[in-house]
């Protein structure tokens, strides 16, 4: 398996390749871009026309990556990231396979970005002004953010209970202790829930002074609030909210809530996929 600081600095570099050779600091400057010239993509495409001028890149916002225009573009930056992995001697390297496979998914999202800024119709039919478009695109990059925000403690948390748990069991397992079996148990908990598995964390502001994270809970998912306390050593704050995200699917039935399960229909119960995986529950006491 990828270790995640790989994809993490592969994807880094991507982004400063990015951002170099389009002549923006940030995704959102993306909404300013220039498409290519259509009479440009045309002749290229069809009449032999001159390729895509790579000290000025313009993607073809019209199309995806594999039309030929985009993909000329794309294969010029797939050579542009490999000669800097090179010359900058990077201690991580992917073949072009991985990279390019990146570049696609780099592309898809900044085009989605500046799709979403061209102006939409209104619910009467209307272009919608500059001033609606402009609160719409506020209102969407907020909700970006909160939503960036919360996949990163989410995947943090997951990932600092991962390390401590590996830790304790490599200790213990060097020097045997009674309760070896019981850490191995919490790192096997936590392995099977996995990152999508941890409970989120929302901000809010009490008395217009202090932002506060609260943990949300996860209706779906079984009470593990004193394992998950002997892994944090702290408690959760009061009044959790529930959290709206969509349940993990695929993991064994005792890692969900009976409660929640026995409220769901037979079509939502079967969309769950519940693996039929043993996982006997074991009653952890901290000392």
């Amino acid at each position: 398996m990828e270790p995640n600081h790989h994809r993490d600095f592969i994807l880094a570099e991507v982004r400063r390749l990015f951002k170099e050779k389009l002549g923006i600091a940030q995704d959102i400057d993306f909404i300013t871009h220039v498409p290519a010239n259509a009479g440009d993509v045309r002749a290229y495409d069809y009449e032999d026309g001159p390729s895509p001028d790579t000290d000025n890149v313009a993607f073809d916002l019209t199309r995806n990556h594999s039309s030929p225009w985009n993909s000329f573009i794309l294969s010029f930056l797939l050579r542009e990231f490999q000669a800097r992995c090179t010359q900058e001697a990077w201690p991580i390297r992917k073949d072009d396979d991985y990279i390019e496979e990146v570049l696609h998914e780099r592309y898809k999202r900044l085009r989605t970005l500046w799709r979403n800024a061209r102006p939409k119709l209104t619910a009467k039919g209307l272009i919608e002004t500059p001033a609606k478009q402009e609160a719409r695109l506020v209102e969407e990059n907020l909700i970006q953010v909160k939503e960036s925000r919360q996949a990163t403690r989410r995947r943090n948390k997951y990932h600092r209970r991962k390390t401590v748990l590996d830790r304790i069991v490599t200790m213990k397992s060097e020097a045997p202790d009674d309760d070896l079996r019981s850490w191995q148990w919490l790192q096997h908990l936590i392995k099977s829930l996995g990152e999508h598995g941890m409970s989120l964390e929302e901000s809010s502001v009490e008395n217009g002074i202090e932002n506060v994270l609260r943990v949300k809970k996860m209706e779906w998912r079984k009470n593990i609030d004193k394992e998950l306390e002997i892994i944090d050593l702290q408690k959760c704050a009061p009044d959790n909210p529930t959290s709206s995200r969509a349940p993990v699917t695929a993991l064994p039935a005792a890692l969900y809530n009976e409660e929640w399960i026995s409220q769901l229909t037979e079509r939502q119960r079967e969309s769950l996929k519940i693996s039929k995986e043993p996982f006997p529950w074991m009653k952890i006491i901290a000392t």
